[in-house]
């Protein structure tokens, strides 16, 4: 029966930080003391007082010790890691831990030679039946830490070596659902949980980090997706294997189950893999870039780097500066100039749950994107600026990003909702474009500037997508509404039923005109080209703004605030508005 073991983690780190500064006050103390007891020769009293330190700071590094060792065993045995954690321990210290796993390596070092000299069903046997011995141990990391050490980093992978050839024979690129789940239930699984402790515990030499640079790919995502590794480990391992050759695999036309296996691990450690994408750009590059997803050869690849990305950027998770590189990371690698992700040989990406995961998160970080796009159109507006580190993203490849999400319908609706909703919070009807008052007049040119700004994107990312003519009309004419919503919520309370449903059906009838004006040029039922229809959009979009201003009991506009008013519009959205056209209509 073993030790029956309670602890709280918090408090028990909290005590030996305060062992920790005892020692070195003793520490401290020490050569002044033994110094003075020198000088005063027979005549010091205190003689005794010399070992009791010693005793004293043996103490408190022995209690840390053995504290550190229950800590870090308790963290792997229970799954909730809050408050009091208690479980059963099999050993009462690191020490007995450690005898017994050097005890057990004995037996499987053994076996392994006797099974290499015969290669047959018993000798095979024999050695699984040696390594269970390690079953129900492998949690205390003490004891993990010994038997890894026991059997050195070749034994180790020959271990895990010898049984993918045994019992997976035909995984030659990574182990298949399948093959992980046998794996799990057998020695692997074992050996995987015996590393995962050590390593996590910080308990392993120098040979085993350069295991990493060494073992081959399936090795190393066997390992991660066999037992939960730490951060670090996970990330050492993605950083490695994404700068190997993409022919260093023995079979590279074979599915790539190592590389969905380790996107998978990720999905379990989503501060991992905000950490890799905010870190390590060019490794995660290659997890997101459309000829991986399309040549994997395992389907299953796409949901699970979706899964990934959804725990990694999700609003709130994780701190906001690794958060927001993490998005950077995305949008430079899917918007690249060179990107596959939108146009060339591979096709469109329609029906991709990473265009849903991305779009259902990124609304958030609009107003950055937004930004960067307002002040290359308008680069006198003042305090349109994005700040760091947005002020180093493109907007070109802003745009390119959202025309990569915009070729799955569905990841379209959920971006174009993201849109409207932030035009609507940013309000900009709350200020007159022409305010006598300076500041109200600058705060409506900036919110125009960043709500047309975002709708010149959403234009210019729509060239990339697969559309019907009449989804494209129905799209870009939503589009063009997003920076004329002028209607003043100051003065026309939303808390009003009535106002809010005459609001809508007003913007409804907008978005009509507008989108049959498009499905006219689309159908050739004019004889408009692009820039006659935009300049007819302009138009129409500033009778929109005078008769909102109007409906707001606002100043009515002269003729020369008109122009002005044209003049902005127009340079806000006519370029991307007229290749949008273009695309469709020639």
């Amino acid at each position: 029966m073993g030790e029956f073991v309670g602890i709280d983690p918090l408090g028990a780190e909290k005590l030996i930080r305060q062992m920790e500064a005892g020692k070195a006050l003793l520490g401290g103390m020490r050569p002044g003391l033994e110094a003075a007891i020198a000088e005063a020769g027979q005549d010091w009293a205190g003689r005794a007082g010399v070992t009791a330190m010693h005793r004293t700071w043996w103490f408190f590094h022995e209690s840390q010790q053995d504290l550190r060792w229950r800590i870090d065993t308790l963290k792997r045995m229970v799954p909730t890691q809050q408050g009091m954690l208690t479980a059963t321990f099999l050993f009462s210290n690191g020490t007995e831990a450690a005898q017994a796993a050097q005890k057990d390596a004995g037996p499987i070092v053994e076996a392994l030679k006797y099974h290499d000299q015969h290669l047959s069903g018993q000798s095979w046997n024999e050695l699984e039946k040696a390594l269970q011995a390690l079953k129900g141990k492998t949690d205390d990391p003490a004891y993990a830490a010994a038997l890894l050490a026991a059997l050195g980093p070749q034994t180790f992978q020959k271990l895990l070596r010898d049984w993918m050839n045994t019992r997976a024979p035909g995984n030659r690129r990574g182990l298949t659902p399948d093959a992980l789940k046998s794996a799990g239930d057998s020695s692997p699984g074992l050996l995987a949980k015996a590393f995962a402790s050590a390593e996590g515990s910080g308990r392993l030499g120098s040979e085993w980090q350069k295991m990493v640079e060494t073992a081959p790919s399936d090795i190393l995502t066997s390992l991660v997706a066999l037992a939960p590794q730490s951060g670090t480990f996970l990330n050492r391992v993605a950083t490695n294997l994404l700068n190997r050759s993409a022919n260093s695999d023995a079979v590279p036309t074979d599915p790539n189950w190592s590389l969905h296996n380790l996107v998978k691990a990720y999905g379990a450690n989503p501060e991992a893999f905000q950490r890799l994408l905010a870190e390590h750009p060019n490794e995660a590059g290659v997890l997101l870039d459309a000829y991986t997803i399309t040549t994997t050869g395992v389907p299953a690849y796409e949901e699970a780097l979706a899964k990934a990305l959804h725990g990694a950027l999700q609003p709130g998770f994780g701190t906001d500066n690794v958060r927001e590189q993490a998005w950077i990371t995305v949008i430079n690698s899917i918007g690249s100039e060179n990107s596959l992700w939108v146009g060339g040989s591979l096709g469109t990406f329609a029906n991709s749950p990473i265009s849903r995961v991305l779009a259902q998160h990124v609304r958030p970080i609009l107003d950055h994107l937004a930004r960067g796009q307002a002040e290359r159109n308008s680069p006198d507006v003042p305090y349109v600026e994005p700040r760091s580190p947005w002020d180093k993203l493109d907007p070109k490849v802003s745009s390119r990003f959202f025309g990569a999400l915009m070729q799955d319908s569905v990841a379209t609706d959920t971006l174009m909702q993201a849109g409207q909703d932030y035009t609507r919070e940013l309000d900009m009807g709350r200020f007159h474009p022409l305010d006598p008052d300076l500041y109200e007049r600058g705060a409506h040119v900036n919110l125009a500037a960043r709500t047309g700004a975002l709708a010149n994107l959403l234009l210019s990312g729509s060239t990339y997508a697969e559309w019907s003519d009449d989804e494209r009309a129905e799209r870009i004419a939503s589009l063009m509404v997003m920076p004329v919503d002028y209607i003043n919520n100051k003065f026309l309370p939303i808390g009003s039923a009535l106002v809010s449903t005459g609001k809508d059906k007003m913007l409804d009838d907008i978005k009509e005109v507008m989108k049959d004006m498009i499905t006219d040029y689309f159908d050739k039922k004019t004889p408009a080209t692009a820039e006659s229809v935009v300049e007819d959009l302009v138009e129409q979009q500033a009778s929109f703004l005078a008769e909102s201003l109007r409906a707001n009991g606002q100043p009515p506009l002269s003729s020369t605030d008109q122009e002005l008013m044209r003049d902005a519009i127009r340079g806000r959205l006519a370029s991307a508005l007229t290749e949008a056209l273009r695309v469709r209509g020639g």
